[in-house]
């Protein structure tokens, strides 16, 4: 505690000397409230999406397609192509008011008139990062199969045929129509 009072009593004594360090502080702590931006790293990270890319998902498929095809009983080593209707869809969050209004009417000859009025409203939900504002992704929908195509050795037998399509059916949720599989090498 007397090292406490003797810094005090030292502080007050050397007031004149002390004032240019106090008022450098300030000016210090001052600037850094101000300028809060410039001071900081920017540790803004980038959004964590645990979805492939577009052309990612698409390769990446296309070889686990391979894969699991090459694996059946007479097929051989398959090749396989696949076409997606369009890129990744992302939902974004948003706020929603939707209010409805009835309103009846009677007129004095007894006719009756019955009025509603909808209004709703919408606004996107972004949140602040630094300087910039990013909008609320709520999911990423993936791309939908347009097509397929199964290239294998053993597709000349029409069983093999059969086992290939209807495992694309069951992988991919896409009907016998929309895939294709040929003999080749």
């Amino acid at each position: 505690m007397s090292n406490v009072k003797k810094l005090l009593q030292e502080i007050k004594e050397n007031s004149g000397k002390n004032k240019f360090l106090l008022w450098g502080m300030g000016l210090v702590g001052a600037l850094l409230l101000i300028l809060p931006g410039s001071c900081q790293k920017d540790s803004r990270e980038p959004p964590i999406t645990n979805l492939p890319q577009q052309k990612d998902y698409h390769q990446q498929l296309q070889r686990e397609l391979e894969g699991i095809l090459s694996r059946i009983e007479g097929a051989g080593p398959v090749k396989v192509m696949l076409t997606l209707e369009d890129d990744a869809e992302i939902v974004y969050a948003s706020n929603e008011e939707t209010s409805r209004r009835t309103t009846s009417e009677e007129d004095s000859q007894g006719g009756v008139r019955h009025q509603q009025e909808y209004d709703s409203r919408g606004q996107l939900v972004v949140v602040q990062s630094g300087n910039e504002q990013e909008p609320v992704a709520v999911k990423k929908i993936k791309p939908r199969v347009r097509g397929v195509l199964v290239v294998a050795p053993g597709a000349d037998n029409p069983l093999i045929r059969e086992r290939l399509t209807q495992a694309v059916q069951g992988v991919l949720d896409v009907p016998a129509y929309k895939i294709t599989v040929q003999k080749g090498q």
